[in-house]
């Protein structure tokens, strides 16, 4: 995958990807397609696709302490709890999370969630996306977990 991502890198720094060749990560009611890393994006940002089954949680409730984070949805609803509020972003809503702010999301009751995530700046995290499902079942250490929420910049609370 590396070879491929690479060769849409421009010599001018311009980043192209179709989402039919981007990673696809599949998990308990999710899809998760890797769109840009930060590396791919001279540090600018980081992206993603993620749709969820209806009802299928996201991620618990964390923060950032790098990076603003902007979820849009294509379709669907999603509902969001910010900053101890709760929130439901349907069909062309909007969310911008500042860095520092806590949040949560899943997909609504009887609904999908397909939504479009953006970290800004970027920090390079598709390797923690890969290990998510390790870390679910509890197979990393909580020395080893640390250190990947620090590297990553995902603080969960």
């Amino acid at each position: 995958m590396t070879d491929l991502r690479s060769a849409m890198r421009r010599d001018n720094g311009v980043f192209v990807i179709q989402q039919r060749e981007a990673e696809l990560l599949r998990g308990d009611g999710s899809e998760l397609w890797l769109l840009a890393d930060a590396s791919d994006c001279c540090g600018a940002l980081g992206c993603n696709r993620l749709r969820l089954q209806p009802g299928a949680a996201g991620a618990r409730a964390h923060l950032h302490r790098r990076s603003s984070e902007a979820f849009y949805v294509l379709d669907g609803v999603l509902d969001m709890e910010i900053d101890g509020e709760s929130v439901r972003l349907e069909r062309g809503g909007l969310a911008v999370i500042p860095a520092g702010v806590t949040h949560s999301f899943r997909a609504g009751a009887g609904e999908v969630a397909d939504v479009f995530v953006t970290l800004a700046p970027g920090t390079d995290r598709f390797d923690y996306f890969r290990a998510l499902p390790k870390i679910l079942r509890g197979e990393v250490g909580a020395d080893e977990l640390a250190q990947m929420h620090e590297l990553y910049d995902v603080h969960f609370v």
